[in-house]
């Protein structure tokens, strides 16, 4: 008699991503476009694809779950200063005065 045990996945496992370099070459894929084109687009992909790797499917070994944890704070402050600059553009758009009024 045979079980069959599956395991779950979490729900951070990316069945495309099958390993934990392939997660890391798709991040770095980023990282090098956010470099030469800052966006909050890119920085919430960083961020996804570091959430991604804090999957337990990718802990390898501590060197992963440990860069896992700091590309994720990384990536999550670059996503927090494009949405706090975003704010920012906002309330000065706002304050600004209008040309047209004299």
């Amino acid at each position: 008699m045979q079980a069959d045990f599956a395991v779950k996945e979490s729900d951070l496992f990316d069945p495309d991503l099958p390993t934990a370099s392939a997660v890391l070459v798709s991040l770095s894929c980023v990282a090098t476009r956010y470099a030469t084109n800052p966006s909050e687009d890119l920085a919430l992909l960083g961020c996804s694809l570091a959430q991604t790797l804090t999957a337990p499917e990718y802990a390898e070994n501590g060197l992963i779950e440990s860069a896992a944890r700091q590309l994720l704070q990384d990536w999550q402050a670059l996503l927090q200063a494009h949405r706090e600059f975003a704010m920012q553009q906002v309330v000065t758009d706002f304050l600004e005065p209008s040309s047209t009024i004299q």
